[in-house]
């Protein structure tokens, strides 16, 4: 049962004045009167500390949602670079549409044009401002039922920490599928990215310690939980059982969090997918600030080159620099992101000693953390995903000419009849990396498979190393520790080959949403052994939210903790042919 809250009540009352009718859904609850409030047309509502929400009802995917609920104030204006504080009371909120995505460059992972749906359009972001910095909201899914105390799932998405939003198909995006089967309350974030996100420079401080932290996104990140700890109870959630799930840059977050002292508290288990801890000193910081303020500053022709611009900032006073990058738009600062010159080091979790340690790996491997069990994630192909320099079209024609060109492959093909939508391996990556299974001699010299194992942009090996140095850390400290590899390739060829076992391709099946950017391998003929796996995942996920511990009888067999030991058990093998699963236990330490 909820506490009492003396606003909700006031709420319940003008609600019942605005309303013909309102009902109470459950006498279990109506006692508490903050919960389960339910209008004429199929509304549903939910209180928060903030106001009232009204969400949706999804009777065939049975579930309640409510989209685009603030947690916290909008970031403009004097709040661009603060710390992010609690949202204004709304009274009565419509909650059934995704709020708007951050700021950021548009690509791949990104939102299509607003407006439009998600399809050919995203062509049309590429290497564009997409986005809006009034962007702090969450999504919630629940079961179409009023259960009180169920397990709370908080996904954090990835991109770099520099693209990505809330409602992307097949990313988290529809969470009624998973939120639905497994009892859980499902819950999705936003929060600012890239530079708005990330940004350390003495022009920017404060004072205040968590202001002049930089880690805007960090901040964003645990606010989001405090509201969920604080409401989560309303939409039918335990605020006792909070487990984040973070995938790539996501997963760093959910890093980010296990060692930040200021996340203490606010979650009970962590599922952290293909990304370890991972974080960015204050003087790397500090030097991307720098960039960006000497190729803001030529572009404005206020200098004709670095040097001239470093003595143009010299002249100036901290105030002076602050009202200069207070005064650009948010598209006039995103779009710097796509000077070479300044996005040669991406925006990351900064280790300023406040939000986050100074020295973050030694607080993993002292145990210094917020202890809670860990279910880590990697795939088999992790590097398939980076493999940009092998990309056809040639580079030549520019990063977002190829994107395009990719993207409508991918999305055009029909995975049931290839021969109608006829795509080769040859238009998709150059020749010299061709043969794909071509023996490695040098990066330079190497087949394409080899190459996203071993020489990509941020290749297989990576990320395969990042994950068992992270849980070798943490394991002494947390026996429940478990990791999986994430195995399966069936898509048609050439995805297969140019995707298989690729990155954030588990977090696919994790949800059983079959959309977004991997559409073109999912065919009819694949379906059974993917749901097959899917399901098992799903599974594995509810048992793991609820216990600490992912072993459920649909495994088939025992998932052993991660052992650091050479030889010991290390990752569960999930993968699948096309009618059934194949899962296993594996002590490979390399893919």
């Amino acid at each position: 049962m909820t506490r009492s809250n003396p606003l909700g009540r006031r709420l319940v009352i003008v609600i019942g004045m605005l309303m013909t009718s309102v009902t109470l859904a459950s006498p279990a609850l109506a006692a508490d009167g903050r919960q389960g409030i339910k209008g004429f047309h199929g509304d549903e509502f939910a209180f928060t500390d903030f106001g009232i929400l009204v969400g949706s009802v999804d009777k065939e995917a049975k579930t309640f949602s409510w989209l685009g609920v603030p947690y916290a104030k909008p970031p403009v204006g004097v709040m661009r670079w603060r710390a992010p504080v609690d949202p204004q009371p709304w009274g009565v909120l419509t909650a059934k549409q995704f709020g708007n995505p951050c700021v950021q460059i548009g690509s791949l992972y990104g939102p299509p044009p607003e407006g439009q749906e998600f399809g050919l359009s995203l062509r049309d972001t590429f290497g564009k401002p997409v986005g809006h910095e009034d962007c702090l909201t969450l999504n919630v899914w629940r079961p179409k039922t009023h259960k009180p105390n169920l397990p709370v799932l908080v996904f954090i998405h990835g991109g770099s920490n520099r693209t990505g939003w809330n409602g992307a198909p097949g990313y988290g995006g529809d969470s009624g599928r998973l939120a639905a089967e497994q009892d859980i309350v499902a819950v999705t974030v936003n929060y600012r990215l890239n530079l708005f996100g990330w940004l350390n420079h003495p022009a920017l401080k404060t004072g205040d310690p968590l202001d002049d932290s930089g880690n805007f996104g960090t901040l964003d990140l645990i606010q989001a939980l405090r509201f969920v700890k604080n409401n989560i109870a309303n939409f039918g959630g335990d605020p006792n059982n909070i487990t984040i799930m973070g995938q790539s840059a996501g997963s760093i977050n959910v890093w980010s969090l296990i060692v930040s002292p200021k996340a203490a508290g606010l979650f009970h288990k962590a599922v952290p997918i293909s990304a370890g801890l991972n974080t960015t000193s204050p003087d790397t910081s500090l030097s991307f600030a720098n960039r960006l303020l000497q190729q803001l500053v030529i572009k404005d022709g206020l200098a004709a080159d670095v040097s001239g611009a470093i003595a143009y900032l010299a002249g100036l006073t901290n105030a002076q620099i602050k009202s200069y990058l207070y005064g650009k738009s948010a598209n006039e600062l995103v779009l710097m992101l796509n000077n070479p010159i300044v996005g040669g080091i991406p925006p990351n979790v900064l280790r300023d000693g406040v939000v986050v340690p100074s020295d973050a790996v030694a607080a993993l491997t002292n145990g210094a953390i917020n202890n809670v069990p860990v279910m880590s994630g990697t795939t088999k192909e992790e590097g398939k995903l980076f493999t940009n320099p092998a990309f056809k079209p040639d580079a030549t024609l520019g990063p977002f000419a190829g994107a395009a060109a990719r993207w409508t492959l991918m999305f055009t093909f029909n995975p049931d009849d290839p021969a109608s939508t006829p795509v080769a391996l040859t238009d998709l990556v150059l020749p010299q990396f061709l043969p794909a299974d071509k023996p490695q001699t040098s990066c330079a010299d190497v087949g394409y498979n080899l190459f996203a194992r071993n020489c990509s942009l941020v290749p297989t090996i990576f990320f395969w190393a990042n994950q068992a140095d992270t849980l070798n850390r943490l394991q002494p400290h947390q026996r429940k520790t478990f990791a999986y590899n994430f195995a399966w390739a069936r898509q048609p060829e050439p995805w297969k080959t140019f995707f298989g076992a690729v990155h954030a391709l588990d977090t696919v099946f994790i949800y059983g949403d079959f959309t977004g950017i991997f559409l073109e391998g999912f065919s009819t003929a694949n379906e059974p052994g993917r749901e097959a796996l899917s399901a098992i995942m799903r599974a594995a996920l509810g048992s793991f939210m609820r216990t600490g511990d992912p072993n459920n009888r649909s495994l088939g067999t025992l998932w052993k903790p991660w052992d650091p030991a050479p030889g010991g058990s290390k990752r569960l093998v999930l993968d699948a042919d096309d009618t059934r699963a194949n899962v296993s236990m594996s002590n490979a330490d390399a893919p």
